[in-house]
């Protein structure tokens, strides 16, 4: 790591008039990719807190003369979301800020702490979802200022993609981790596929109602197994043919969208889910609660060195409630 303001010593080729050209080089990062699978909303509060309230079940026949059957709603699980601020910031001194950032007309290099926050916003919503796939209930994240845990559980104490989801009204407890009906966590293929949708089409609602869940997007590690053969199977049934088949039959069900993360680790390269992108709002999924955006500060100098400082920020929490609009495996085929 460079010492802690950048020197002359530490850039000395910023003021060496032998070298004609300096290029500022940087993450060429898409901007709010997290956008494409977290449902967004803007808050003014520390604290975040969001409950539901069920429907009904099914009606019940009325015979003659008799009472109509009575039933009472229940009450969902609530979540919490704590704003938590991320920032960082770079040092120059006067000396390397006057003669080599902006000698070289190379101040826009601040803008890269816009790219350090969008890099760490990018980083840490693509972990949870890595994180949040099995029996964890928590995992531990790394960064400049040391190490913190983070939940990973919803509302019913479990993770995002799990075995064991309990139902609000004390029924069966249902599952979004992809089988299809034999194998778990199939890897990607088109069986796997149709697991999904098997998988999907099997959740309940908190009543025990059955839900119409409609997966369209894939989400997956980019340049991962799964990725290309996500893009080849998504080629032929975009021609409406048979994937991975020489017959053809017509496809056996549409096209989808996919999100290729490149954060997600080389861990989670076998790691793939799908959810139903019109089900992607405040009530269930993937949630980010942002209190303020990220903000570029203004440089200030130290009235004592003349150090120049300049800072970027933000402030948000992420997580999830209710995942029914999910599904999900860890590719084991166990």
């Amino acid at each position: 790591m460079p010492a802690v303001p950048l020197t002359i010593d530490g850039a000395a080729d910023l003021v060496d008039l032998s070298i004609q050209k300096i290029f500022k080089k940087t993450t060429n990062l898409e901007e709010e990719n997290y956008k494409k699978y977290y449902h967004v909303e803007q808050t003014d509060d520390y604290y975040d807190k969001d409950s539901s309230l069920s429907g009904f079940g099914e009606a019940s026949r009325m015979t003659e003369n008799a009472i109509i059957t009575s039933e009472s709603p229940v009450q969902g699980y609530d979540k919490t979301y704590t704003q938590v601020f991320h920032g960082k910031m770079g040092q120059f001194t006067l000396y390397e800020w006057k003669y080599g950032i902006k000698k070289r007309k190379l101040e826009s290099v601040v803008n890269d702490l816009r790219k350090a926050c969008e890099r760490k916003r990018e980083y840490t919503t693509t972990s949870y979802l890595e994180n949040s796939i099995g029996a964890n209930t928590t995992y531990t994240i790394s960064d400049d200022s040391g190490n913190y845990t983070k939940s990973v559980v919803g509302g019913d104490g479990v993770a995002l993609i799990n075995s064991s989801h309990t139902r609000e009204d004390g029924g069966t407890a249902w599952s979004n981790v992809i089988t299809d009906g034999t194998t778990s966590n199939m890897d990607f293929d088109l069986d796997g596929l149709k697991a999904a949708f098997r998988t999907a089409s099997l959740i309940r609602d908190p009543k025990g109602n059955l839900m119409n869940v409609r997966l369209d997007t894939l989400v997956c590690r980019r340049g991962s197994t799964v990725f290309f053969e996500a893009m080849e199977i998504n080629g032929a049934l975009k021609k409406n043919l048979k994937p991975q088949s020489a017959d053809r039959d017509g496809s056996p069900f549409g096209a989808f969208n996919i999100v290729d993360l490149p954060y997600l680790s080389t861990t989670g390269q076998d790691y793939w889910w799908m959810f139903d992108s019109s089900a992607k709002g405040s009530e269930s999924g993937l949630q980010v609660r942002e209190s303020e955006g990220i903000v570029l500060d203004k440089a200030h100098a130290d009235y004592k060195t003349k150090t120049i400082y300049v800072s970027s920020h933000f402030a948000f929490d992420y997580g999830h409630n209710d995942g029914r609009c999910w599904v999900g495996s860890d590719g084991t085929n166990a």
